[in-house]
């Protein structure tokens, strides 16, 4: 069985952010079964940059170490047209659909996101876990 999983930014954030209970799940998701792609990355950097205010030096070491972490899915043109026609069958945003079109191409069994509908299972492959969503 596959047991790789795809990551998206809001995960990465909360990893190196102060609400400790979503950090603790979020620092236990990265490993070598995690697959973020260059989208992720460079959201991440700008959300260190513009909201965190971190410096470049910083962004510089916390993206290398979370691309040296796990592995990194590199947009194609392949991923463009995979993401439109994922935007245009299911409705979700364009950098949604991305997200989605990344973690189909990489072969992961689950999209762990915030902001996605959780449960839902994509091409009858990729299934979106909330791993924030308490339970109940």
């Amino acid at each position: 069985m596959n047991d790789k999983y795809f990551l998206d930014t809001n995960v990465l954030i909360y990893s190196i952010g102060n609400i400790i209970s979503k950090k603790t799940i979020a620092i236990n998701l990265i490993g070598k079964d995690a697959v973020i792609s260059t989208q992720i990355i460079t959201e991440s950097a700008n959300v260190m940059s513009r909201k965190l205010k971190y410096g470049y030096p910083e962004i510089r070491v916390i993206t290398n170490r979370l691309t040296e972490e796990m592995s990194l899915h590199i947009i194609t043109h392949h991923t463009i047209k995979t993401a439109l026609d994922i935007a245009e069958k299911y409705g979700f945003s364009y950098y949604d659909s991305q997200v989605i079109a990344c973690a189909l191409e990489s072969d992961c069994y689950i999209l762990y996101s915030e902001d996605l509908q959780h449960n839902q299972l994509i091409e009858n492959s990729v299934r979106i876990i909330n791993p924030f969503r308490i339970s109940g």
